[in-house]
């Protein structure tokens, strides 16, 4: 008799998985709430879902924003002054980014930050923690991914 070699990851509602790691980050498992978050990109004047933007770009798309770094939370205008420093970052590694939106779909609050392709998922993590985020996002085909900065988990969910 053979025995099921895939992992059992725990599922939650809307087909959101862990990947790997423990993604309980604060009392509220900020994980979760990071991967409910409604990603907009625009392109060429178009304000494109995550799944629109995939079909359009290819994948994967990494976004990263330099808003509210750690535990800081800074006014509108140094977050937007942190954005226009990581976006000078992103230029030193690829030509490929667009302006991303990432909205609470349960609340008012919403980052800026940037949609980008053309580099690696290893140095789309190490952007997001040289500008002391938690975690990035990646889109593929299929799925909208969270990943932590430090590497230790990462969850997923089907893409909108």
């Amino acid at each position: 008799m053979s025995q099921d070699s895939t992992p059992h990851l725990p599922e939650r509602p809307g087909g959101a998985v862990v990947l790997f790691g423990e993604p309980q980050i604060g009392a509220d498992g900020d994980a979760w709430i990071y991967l409910a978050t409604q990603i907009t990109i625009t392109v060429e004047g178009d304000q494109l879902s995550a799944s629109q933007a995939v079909k359009r770009l290819g994948a994967p798309l990494h976004l990263v924003t330099a808003w509210n770094p750690g535990g800081e939370r800074p006014t509108d205008l140094v977050n937007s002054q942190n954005n226009l420093l990581l976006q000078e970052t992103l230029m030193e590694y690829t030509n490929q980014i667009w302006l991303a939106v990432g909205r609470d779909a349960d609340s008012p609050h919403q980052e800026d930050g940037f949609a980008f392709a053309g580099v690696d998922r290893a140095t789309a993590i190490a952007i997001g923690e040289e500008y002391r985020q938690v975690a990035i996002f990646e889109l593929t085909e299929a799925q909208q991914i969270v990943l932590s900065c430090d590497s230790t988990w990462a969850v997923a969910r089907p893409i909108p």
